[in-house]
């Protein structure tokens, strides 16, 4: 698949990248035919192109999961799609937030100065001068996994792009990996 390849140098220049990326956190999705293709956890996305490190999940079966609030959703390992899962890797603790996203390639980075203005209590105010003309969502601190799935889905209203996590990170989406590494870069 040659989207999921331009993923892979995608995500192995972020991965490389400090600013963007510290150590192992970070990740990237692709949804494509019914599969949504995530960095696994434990993996490194600095090093999608030596290794694989994306893992295959059923979209709509996960989807259709956390409608209905199964706590499946919270480890999502019955969703991985075994058939084209040779190596066994694991779902990332936020499959479910890069599933929610209705674009079909999402990076997440644990940037820098994203996070030095996530943690301020005026964080909010301030992006929002910044971030003018973006179509982008706030979202209050809440952990990894399922609980942040959730604070994200109160946010998120039509057309959002670009959420801000606060004192966690950032998330870009687009419907092709070039449009989601364009947002990255603006």
């Amino acid at each position: 698949m040659d989207e999921l390849n331009r993923l892979r140098s995608l995500s192995a220049r972020v991965g490389s990248d400090p600013l963007l990326v510290q150590a192992a956190g970070g990740n990237t999705s692709l949804k494509a035919d019914g599969v949504m293709w995530i960095k696994a956890s434990g993996t490194w996305l600095k090093d999608a192109e030596a290794r694989d490190i994306f893992v295959p999940v059923g979209h709509a079966a996960l989807m259709a999961a956390l409608a209905a609030d199964d706590p499946r959703c919270e480890a999502c390992t019955d969703f991985v799609r075994t058939d084209l899962n040779a190596t066994g890797l694991r779902p990332s603790i936020e499959t479910t937030v890069h599933a929610l996203m209705p674009q079909r390639v999402v990076v997440h980075v644990h940037c820098v100065n994203t996070i030095a203005w996530a943690i301020r209590s005026d964080g909010e105010a301030r992006l929002a001068e910044r971030l003018a003309g973006f179509n982008w969502a706030w979202v209050p601190y809440a952990r990894p996994g399922l609980m942040l799935a959730g604070a994200i889905s109160a946010r998120m209203r039509a057309g959002v792009d670009v959420l801000v996590l606060g004192n966690h990170g950032l998330v870009v989406a687009g419907n092709s990996v070039e449009a989601a590494e364009a947002l990255l870069d603006q």
